[in-house]
């Protein structure tokens, strides 16, 4: 992975590597796992008059084909909010992106982005699954909630950050992933969000904070 660091768990007997990229890998299924990418975002917000530059995209897909590489990925899953607003110029990127990952596929678990858009999942090759999408022992599904069963859940949408606070009142809000017995929620992956700090923390949560291309537990 180069530069980039990552840290092993273990979720429902199934070893997931978690990035400093903000993605997780699983290798027995040789797929990355990502989500809230809200493609689109940083065009419809131009398209307004606010000068959100579009290496911003650009710069998530380059994230997003390193990781294919550097993992030798077949499969990325999408836990929703893949797209952020209907087609333009910045779905017509991610059109172009795609065509040099044909053999790549994409199955997005719809979030609540996802459901309003009029996007053509089939020209960009993508397949769509049901809310809740289960595969082996990992279930998917785009908003997190409280799992009582001894299923193992994979999530976004609150895109988690954890506070970074140091002696002298300096605080840093970094992105983070999630992990507590029964759900893993994964930060989001485009650099074009809002970080939420107030979740609970509970000593029986474990929480993997990026910062540059650094992963640590805490």
């Amino acid at each position: 992975m180069g530069n980039d660091s990552c840290a092993e768990i273990i979720c429902n007997g199934e070893k997931l590597v978690l990035s400093s990229l903000k993605a997780a890998y699983w290798p027995s299924e040789k797929t990355l796992i990502i989500a809230d990418l809200h493609l689109g975002k940083s065009a419809y917000f131009r398209n307004k008059g606010i000068a959100i530059p579009s290496t911003v995209m650009i710069n998530d897909l380059h994230r997003l084909s390193k990781l294919i590489e550097n993992f030798e990925a077949n499969e990325i899953i999408v836990v929703g909010d893949m797209f952020h607003h209907n087609f333009n110029s910045d779905v017509s990127l991610f059109e172009e992106w795609r065509q040099q990952y044909q053999t790549i596929k994409i199955r997005l678990v719809p979030g609540n982005h996802d459901k309003l858009l009029q996007i053509d999942y089939e020209k960009l090759n993508i397949s769509i699954t049901k809310e809740k999408y289960v595969c082996g022992p990992l279930s998917f599904e785009h908003e997190p909630k409280q799992v009582f069963s001894e299923e193992f859940v994979i999530s976004g949408h609150v895109h988690p950050g954890y506070l970074m606070q140091g002696k002298a009142r300096q605080a840093m809000r970094l992105p983070c992933f999630i992990q507590s017995e029964t759900l893993l929620v994964l930060p989001a992956f485009s650099e074009f969000t809002g970080l939420f700090t107030n979740h609970e923390r509970s000593g029986t949560k474990n929480y993997f904070v990026v910062g540059g291309n650094a992963i640590f537990c805490f």
